[in-house]
């Protein structure tokens, strides 16, 4: 079963996730912050990409950013090989850090727009970390969050001046974004039903008996679904290991 291709953006805006596999934990301490963002900005200098937000939690990031120079995949490519690297080499660990694939969902509008800058501002305060997007030292964005990293301007898509697109930003989301689809744990039964809808089975034991690359394939869907690596192994039958060698060859 082939990915299913990144739906593209008519305006180049992306709201992006990065995800640590199996829900791992990718900011450890501050260092990790720092080099992140270190990364994140020597790849905005080589892919000429737009920053409009950013929010590192603790096993995710957050990005809103726009395509110029260069496509998502590439971009990522470059951040995922330096901040892996480091991180490795930091904890003493080999191979995979992130989940296989980034999450990406296409910003069409400018009120959509508002509305995941919104979102990712509010993540922070949602976790509990904070009373306020403006309290976060890992959140950047044109009016609130302390910000690192200095991030672009979005005066051409409101006309909201400073102190109302604050006000606008600590009131509710509109509508639903990747967090919100990805970040809650499936139970095994919800978890079994995606997996056999994601991958036209009737039960998902039959996985683990299809030919290597249909089972590889079906792999890569399950997780791109929201199926963790440990709940797929569980449920599948398939190792870890096997899983996570399959991440690796196709990341």
């Amino acid at each position: 079963m082939p990915r299913a291709a990144r739906t593209k953006s008519e305006t180049g805006i992306y709201h992006v996730m990065l995800r640590g596999a199996d829900r791992r934990i990718i900011f450890s301490d501050d260092e990790d912050c720092d080099r992140f963002l270190d990364t994140l900005q020597k790849a905005r200098e080589s892919s000429s990409f737009k920053l409009y937000a950013y929010c590192l939690m603790g096993n995710h990031v957050h990005l809103l950013i726009e395509e110029e120079k260069e496509p998502l995949e590439l971009i990522f490519k470059r951040i995922g090989a330096s901040y892996v690297y480091y991180y490795n080499w930091k904890y003493g660990l080999h191979g995979h850090l992130f989940q296989d694939r980034f999450l990406s969902e296409p910003v069409e509008s400018d009120a959509y727009f508002l509305d995941v800058l919104r979102y990712i501002c509010q993540n922070p305060v949602k976790a509990g970390l904070c009373s306020s997007p403006s309290d976060y030292p890992w959140l950047g964005c044109c009016c609130v969050g302390k910000g690192e990293i200095l991030t672009d301007g979005i005066q051409h898509l409101t006309d909201m001046s400073e102190e109302e697109l604050t006000e606008f930003l600590i009131k509710p989301c509109t509508s639903a974004h990747l967090e919100d689809n990805g970040s809650k744990r499936l139970t095994d039964r919800e978890a079994s039903d995606r997996i056999c809808k994601t991958c036209v089975c009737k039960n998902v034991q039959e996985i683990g008996g299809w030919d290597v690359q249909r089972r590889d394939d079906a792999v890569l869907a399950a997780l791109d679904s929201g199926v963790s690596i440990r709940q797929l192994s569980r449920l599948t039958a398939i190792s870890k290991a096997v899983i996570e060698r399959i991440c690796r060859e196709n990341a």
